[in-house]
């Protein structure tokens, strides 16, 4: 059997007309279970009584498993266990505009960035889709909110889970699913160049972000392995190719470590690296880990690095930051965990 936070609008049609009811159907199954926030086949007063039988053979209402919660003035970080034993984590930030949400993908990571937690726990698996969307139902129902943005930049790299990450985004923007439009989902990609080519062809693209951190090739080859297959002139041109055809900003994501990406040197580079091009610079304090020998950039070097970018008039902004009283390296409640389960 299936989850049915698995089905996608377009699934739902198929599965409809395969089994003789009609595609308009999937409609009344969305409602009922994102609207009105139906946990059982019970709970399903919008779906006809035939179709509600015929799900109920192919389909069941999963179930998430919070193992830890570390809640701070405007972040809260949630450790979940998967059905299989495996763990991961999502993070909601209370910010002015609403309640931001960020998701993870994979339990683990292949890529390797050597400042990220994440990727000291090797990938065990792939998210489903089922498994991305519990993520937000579980948190918008513990909390009795409503998520209004959502960025994919958790435990996991999504691009390496592409197929199942487009069944989410597909759910998560549909009116009648979790009904947050495109402009408010953000995702965050390593920099896996084909994906990003093949992305930018999705109809409705939502937002992309890109963790690039360096503005060099032999400074990001020592922090992000990626970049030795995908060098950052191929990266940054799929970031412009994404620009112009979806008429989007593509952010640039660029977290400061002492003494290794934030010279003023390096701010020209990057500078000139994006030109006229529609590409945005987030600057990001880093929130190190226990398990590394990296320093977050002083003020000073943030503020000089940062006014540069803006002498060349280039976009730019300093991340809040969130969570930095909840062991807030992304992965490190997650690691903490298999380590405790491993004694």
């Amino acid at each position: 059997m299936t989850s049915i936070y698995s089905l996608t609008p377009t699934k739902a049609a198929e599965y409809l007309e395969e089994n003789g009811f009609k595609a308009s159907q999937a409609d009344n199954i969305f409602k009922d279970i994102y609207a009105l926030g139906a946990c059982s086949f019970e709970e399903m007063k919008n779906t006809a009584k035939e179709l509600i039988k015929a799900l109920s053979k192919d389909f069941f209402f999963e179930e998430f498993i919070c193992e830890e919660i570390s809640d701070g003035d405007s972040t809260v970080k949630y450790l979940f266990k998967l059905s299989d034993g495996n763990y991961i984590e999502t993070v909601l930030m209370r910010q002015e505009f609403g309640n931001s949400l960020c998701i993870s993908t994979q339990s683990g990571c292949n890529m390797g960035c050597k400042f990220c937690c994440s990727g000291k726990l090797k990938k065990l698996r792939d998210l489903t889709i089922s498994e991305m969307i519990m993520q937000v139902l579980y948190i918008e129902r513990a909390q009795n909110i409503k998520i209004s943005n959502i960025t994919v930049m958790g435990i996991g790299e999504p691009f390496d889970n592409y197929d199942n990450l487009c069944g989410f985004l597909d759910i998560a923007s549909y009116g009648y699913g979790l009904g947050i439009g495109t402009k408010h989902i953000t995702v965050s990609t390593c920099g896996i160049v084909p994906k990003i080519y093949e992305f930018a062809q999705r109809k409705n693209p939502c937002n992309l972000a890109i963790s690039l951190h360096a503005p060099d090739n032999d400074t990001r080859n020592t922090l992000m392995p990626i970049n030795k297959k995908y060098p950052i002139d191929e990266l940054i041109k799929a970031a412009k190719h994404f620009s112009e055809k979806c008429n989007r900003k593509v952010l640039l994501e660029y977290v400061m470590l002492d003494g290794i990406n934030d010279s003023k040197g390096q701010a020209e580079k990057l500078s000139e690296l994006i030109g006229d091009a529609w590409l945005f610079v987030n600057l990001i304090p880093y929130n190190p880990s226990r398990e590394d020998d990296f320093r977050r950039s002083n003020e000073d070097r943030i503020r000089a690095f940062y006014d540069v970018l803006k002498k060349h008039n280039i976009g730019v902004t300093r991340r809040r930051e969130f969570g930095g009283d909840l062991n807030a390296a992304c992965g490190q409640l997650r690691s903490d965990r298999i380590k405790k389960d491993g004694e």
